[in-house]
């Protein structure tokens, strides 16, 4: 392919993918506990799963301090607020801490409202952190697709991760209906396939470019890993937890094929990481959403 006359907006670093890809982790895993209805399960799901989100956001924040050569201290967390990007970032951290606690005591309707501004504050900063790298991006309808993108991807790491938790939860009350189960995997599918489209649509627009970056023996490891385990790998696994939880499986055995679909969302995890991290990895260094 053509190289043109590309020249690097400017460098990036493992902690640019490091938070990316967990800031979209912790907003994406955090919204879908909408999946799960408050009566379903009890108040000690959510406290595992709030404080699992806070630690994520926890850890993204300090990212986001690493990206402004800012020290990780106490004071800095919650006090450097340099730009419209951390306010939220550190908001949303805030919120999920609140709602966390709030499980401990029974205050359903307060509980429920730090729910909905997590998720608003979460969506915001995910749609923020996409426009600091507008610049970066090399398509048309950048403004509006790489927001697309990062929420996609959000909704997929949420998907999977909070599934998987979910699945444990058989383990703590089997008598859980397996639809739940279902939703989640259901989830992952849909979001998959449209990371997978917007995969694709990038790719269309690549290969109209000229001025891009060549893919090089790296790029092409990279992406191989991206195809062929994020997506394909998860594809797969998709289909072997649709198969644990079809009625017949359900009918025969109902904890075994609950065990068996937590199991393959707990793999599932580890492609979905994997192709995100290469995903990110590849748009910052070749300016397409990959």
């Amino acid at each position: 392919m053509p190289t043109g006359n590309y020249q690097p907006v400017r460098m990036f670093s493992i902690i640019d993918v490091f938070y990316l890809v967990f800031s979209q982790l912790a907003v994406g895993g955090f919204v879908l506990l909408f999946l799960v209805p408050k009566e379903l399960v009890g108040a000690n799901f959510y406290r595992l799963m709030g404080g699992i989100y806070l630690f994520v956001s926890g850890l993204s924040r300090c990212a986001n301090l690493a990206l402004y050569q800012q020290p990780v201290t106490f004071s800095n967390f919650f006090g450097y607020w340099q730009n419209s990007e951390s306010i939220s970032v550190i908001s949303f951290f805030l919120i999920v801490l609140v709602y966390t606690l709030l499980w401990w005591f029974k205050m359903p309707l307060l509980t429920q409202i730090f729910f909905f501004g997590g998720v608003i504050s979460g969506v915001t900063s995910i749609v923020l952190s996409a426009q600091r790298y507008l610049q970066v991006v090399q398509i048309p309808g950048e403004m509006f697709l790489l927001p697309l993108q990062f929420l996609t991807a959000a909704a997929l790491l949420g998907a999977v991760h909070t599934g998987m938790w979910f699945g444990h939860w058989y383990l703590v009350t089997p008598d859980l209906p397996v639809n739940y189960l279902k939703r989640f995997n259901t989830g992952l599918l849909y979001t998959l396939l449209g990371t997978t489209l917007l995969l694709c649509l990038n790719l269309f627009f690549r290969h109209q470019s000229t001025d891009i970056v060549p893919f090089n023996l790296f790029y092409q490891i990279i992406f191989s890993m991206r195809f062929l385990i994020g997506i394909g790998g998860t594809l797969f696994l998709y289909f072997i937890t649709w198969d644990c939880l079809r009625p017949k499986s359900v009918a025969r055995d109902e904890l075994g094929a609950t065990r068996a679909a937590t199991g393959f969302l707990f793999i599932a995890i580890i492609t979905v990481f994997l192709g995100e991290f290469c995903s990110r990895l590849l748009f910052l260094e070749m300016r397409f959403i990959f």
